[in-house]
């Protein structure tokens, strides 16, 4: 595998237009004044979002893929996911020495035996409206926002490489993710599974023996601090993984421009199936509502 740096632009440059159907870029000073990068910590978690009821995803053993290993999962307080977080973030600060990467941060909190591991990510309004008046959105695109969820993990939790099918912007507020991105034409060398936005090739710990055509992907790596963000165009491939002991994450979704949806033909038969399930969704809500 070749992989190469994620370029890094002053948000004076950067457009995502110019970059659309191109290559990620991280942006290195967009989000450095928002409120969320100035105030939010533990203690302003809790108090602004303790008592909020939320659902985690489980997933057996440690938090590696955790998207691909889910568990049922349930429902708690914030303030006890929360809990968990920093007593296991605690526990795993041994873990961190400079210089380390993705791949051995993963093969350390496998080595750690998790029993079970839990991971959040939340419709950011749900969980608190000043958490969202914290983190006002970019000024990148005219069309409508899809989502802002709020993502908040331990040391090592992994979100398996996927794509999605929307222009997305991900903003570190608190420690650090690794980001490893491909471009949709790398597909086929990512194994991706079929009718689905996950490929089953771990880029953290590559297995050549079981995956050979990985060893000629192309791609990119980069760190996010807070105050970075990085965008991801539509249909890059991208696995996520927390490099401190926690981390905190925004992460914005814009609604798919047609110019985005033409200009890249891999992800065409995904997106012909979406658009079909929600129109058989949109027909079923219809006649529900007719009833």
């Amino acid at each position: 595998m070749d992989i190469r740096p994620v370029v890094r632009v002053p948000s004076a440059e950067f457009s995502p237009h110019a970059f659309i159907g191109d290559r990620p870029a991280v942006v290195t000073d967009c989000t450095a004044d928002w409120p969320a990068v100035r105030h939010w910590d533990s203690r302003y978690l809790r108090r602004v979002a303790g008592p909020r009821e939320i659902a985690v995803r489980e997933t057996d053993g440690p938090p590696r893929n955790i998207f691909q290993r889910l568990g049922p999962g349930g429902r708690i307080r914030f303030e006890q996911y929360l809990d968990w977080v920093l007593e296991a973030a605690e526990d795993l600060k041994p873990v961190l020495r400079p210089g380390i990467d993705s791949g051995a941060v993963t093969e350390a909190v496998c080595d750690h035996r998790f029993e079970q591991s839990y991971y959040l990510d939340a419709k950011l309004a749900a969980l608190s409206p000043e958490l969202l008046r914290d983190a006002p959105v970019p000024d990148w695109f005219r069309s409508p926002l899809v989502d802002t969820n709020f993502w908040c993990g331990i040391l090592g939790t992994s979100s398996g490489l996927h794509c999605d099918v929307t222009p997305n912007c991900n903003v570190q507020v608190i420690g650090q993710k690794s980001f490893l991105l491909f471009p949709p034409s790398q597909a086929r060398l990512l194994y991706k599974l079929p009718k689905a936005t996950h490929c089953r090739f771990d880029p953290n710990l590559p297995d050549y023996d079981t995956f050979p055509r990985a060893r000629r992907a192309v791609g990119f790596r980069c760190t996010l601090r807070p105050g970075e963000c990085l965008y991801i165009p539509v249909g890059w491939y991208h696995q996520v993984t927390v490099m401190s002991p926690w981390a905190v994450n925004v992460n914005f979704f814009w609604r798919r421009l047609l110019s985005q949806s033409v200009a890249h033909t891999e992800l065409w038969p995904l997106l012909l199936r979406r658009s079909r399930a929600g129109r058989r969704q949109r027909t079923r809500a219809r006649r529900e509502a007719a009833r």
